[in-house]
């Protein structure tokens, strides 16, 4: 549901995104997953690259469900929803639902599941305070 997210990425569909048909080829909500998070962290004054290049934090992708419930098409403007809605000892969970700018109709929703994972380690870790309250103070 729309008023479940407190952020929103806003995104226009290019053309190299959409097949034949001029519909948004699946693969790319993937994509459009990725920008999201990336712009939700720095929403929330969060440098996950520099986090990552000191081996703070670094994120690897465990699962991801997607539903797909509508189309896209080319030169729509979507507004991802993204939010951390769960978090364990190593891992967290992202929710996305996707919507026509400025629309009720859902047309993709999805979760996935990262794990903090030391790079050099090679194994997950838990997921540091500072992170914890960030987020939570921004989610509530």
């Amino acid at each position: 549901m729309r008023s479940d997210f407190r952020f929103f990425h806003r995104l226009r569909i290019r053309y190299s995104e959409v097949d034949w048909q001029g519909i948004v080829f699946n693969a790319h909500y993937l994509t459009y997953m990725d920008v999201a998070v990336t712009e939700y962290f720095r929403s929330m004054r969060i440098d996950y690259k520099r986090l990552a290049q000191e081996g703070k934090m670094d994120m690897a992708v465990v699962k991801t469900t997607l539903e797909f419930k509508s189309s896209a098409m080319f030169d729509e403007e979507l507004e991802i929803g993204t939010r951390i809605s769960n978090m364990g000892n190593t891992s967290y969970s992202v929710e996305f639902e996707i919507y026509k700018m400025g629309l009720e109709d859902l047309i993709f929703r999805a979760q996935t599941i990262y794990v903090n994972y030391n790079i050099v380690k090679r194994r997950a870790e838990p997921v540091p305070e500072f992170f914890r309250s960030v987020v939570q103070n921004f989610e509530q």
